[in-house]
Parts: C-alpha cells; structure tokens; sequence
C-alpha cells in the first residue's frame, strides 16, 4: 500500500469524486494545460490550488498538503567536461 505523500492527484482525486482531468480543471476554474501539470504530479499544489480543490471536492487539506510533486526524470545526454588546465610553463 502506498502513502498519499508517494501518490500524485490522478490517484488522490477519484476517491472524492473526480474521476478525470477535465472535472478537475472544470471544478478549480484552471485551463486543461495547469490542469494536467496538477494531475500528473508535474508540479507542486499551491496553497491556493490546494484551497480550490478542498472547496470544489471536499478533499481533506491534510491530505491535499501531503501530496508531493513528482520527482522529475535524471537528464540524458552529455555531461558538461571540466576545464582544461592549462601546463606549467
């Protein structure tokens, strides 16, 4: 069983009657864009994001306020080189 904290709104919101993103965006008044960022963990809940849900769908705010942003991935790709030390004279 996982603790709220591990968990994003997407798994949260359905338990209190929001079953998808448009409800979401719909009940809190943000474009489907914010929405999404809320819903998959991509950023973190606001304390006015966190207020708007609590009134919209009567989440409890402790569980709102335990709900984390989700860790962004490890970035691919080169890793910057130090610099060269120039040789002793």
């Amino acid at each position: 069983m996982s603790t709220v904290a591990s968990m994003v709104l997407k798994e949260v919101l359905p338990d209190y009657g929001c079953p998808s993103l448009m409800d979401l965006a719909r009940g809190i008044g943000v474009r489907k864009q914010y929405a999404w960022l809320l819903w998959h963990g991509k950023i973190a809940l606001s304390l006015d994001m966190a207020r708007r849900i609590h009134e919209a769908f009567k989440v409890p705010v402790e569980v709102l306020m335990q709900i984390t942003r989700k860790t962004p991935p490890k970035r691919r790709g080169r890793h910057p080189q130090p610099p060269k030390e120039d040789p002793p004279c």
